[in-house]
């Protein structure tokens, strides 16, 4: 078993579908089918059966997943260990990140790290929250970045910020003179509902948190608007910007929107702020590194901003 077998089978069962598991791993659908059937055919059994449409593991697939899973965190934590042990000017920084906040942040900050680090290998890992918290517990990383509502346990945080959840609209919207100042609220307040005839970009709710927070306050102030889904925040905003409609996101974007012809407002909404925790973390068990907190450092002194009471 290579590396590139196991994530492929693991792109499979985690997608369901030999179509959108090819477009997330970035390969053709004839290769990714012609590789499935050559594995099977070395294995000597199905690695996969079909249920309501859906590609379900067998049992010789479950098998495969798991030893897979182990030997290459078994792998990763020996390569781990032995570059904290060999190195101090060289070595590998290891990122999980969330795209949009991978999109703002490491273009900001990676050139100040590889100034102080130039032998260093940086590896980026681009993945949802789950999947962040997945990778650097089972520890294909050494450092996640995200937003978070809830800490975890298992893991040490380093506090970047604190955020709230925004609702993003044209400058030139006349709602945006009927938004007040509220008690609690970072940003002038506007009642949802006003906007029921209107449409809202959002994120995918089964993949990304602000998709799922969206979402929330638009049953909270029970209207059922138009939606239209994209998987990149930037294209929501983008079209909110220009009055096409609205969009939700955390308000780093404020300051980190890139398309600046015509940025977008900011304004809050809801019964109460929805807000994030913008962090680093690290596992609990893991021996930080010089590099690494020099990274957080850049992160912290770029983007640190607290607004806790």
């Amino acid at each position: 078993m290579d590396f590139r077998d196991y994530t492929y089978v693991q792109g499979i069962a985690q997608w369901g579908n030999i179509s959108k598991a090819a477009e997330a791993l970035y390969i053709s659908q004839p290769s990714l089918s012609k590789f499935l059937q050559k594995l099977e055919d070395q294995v000597g059994t199905p690695l996969f059966k079909r249920v309501n449409k859906r590609m379900i593991p067998t049992y010789a697939g479950e098998q495969f997943l798991y030893t897979g899973e182990q030997i290459f965190r078994l792998q990763r934590h020996l390569d781990s260990t032995l570059a904290q042990i060999s190195h101090k000017t060289a070595g590998r920084l290891s990122i999980a990140v969330t795209a949009t906040r991978g999109y703002y942040v490491l273009p900001e900050v990676l050139p100040g790290f590889k100034a102080l680090y130039p032998d260093y290998h940086v590896e980026v890992l681009e993945r949802n929250v789950d999947d962040v918290e997945r990778s650097l517990s089972d520890g294909s990383v050494n450092l996640a970045v995200y937003a978070l509502t809830e800490r975890n346990p298992e893991f040490t945080y380093y506090h970047i910020s604190t955020e709230e959840v925004g609702l993003f609209l044209s400058a030139n919207s006349p709602y945006a003179a009927l938004a007040k100042p509220k008690e609690g609220f970072r940003y002038p307040w506007l009642d949802l509902s006003r906007l029921e005839k209107g449409v809202f970009f959002m994120n995918d709710a089964l993949q990304w948190r602000i998709g799922r927070i969206g979402r929330e306050l638009l049953r909270e102030a029970r209207i059922d608007p138009e939606i239209t889904v994209f998987r990149s925040l930037d294209t929501c905003l983008a079209l909110a910007s220009r009055g096409l409609g609205y969009a939700f996101a955390f308000d780093i974007s404020v300051r980190c929107f890139k398309n600046q012809i015509a940025p977008p407002i900011c304004l809050s909404t809801g019964s109460k702020p929805y807000t994030a925790e913008f962090v680093i973390a690290c596992r609990k068990d893991y021996e930080i590194q010089k590099a690494d907190l020099d990274f957080i450092n850049l992160v912290q002194d770029g983007f640190g901003r607290s607004y806790d009471s």
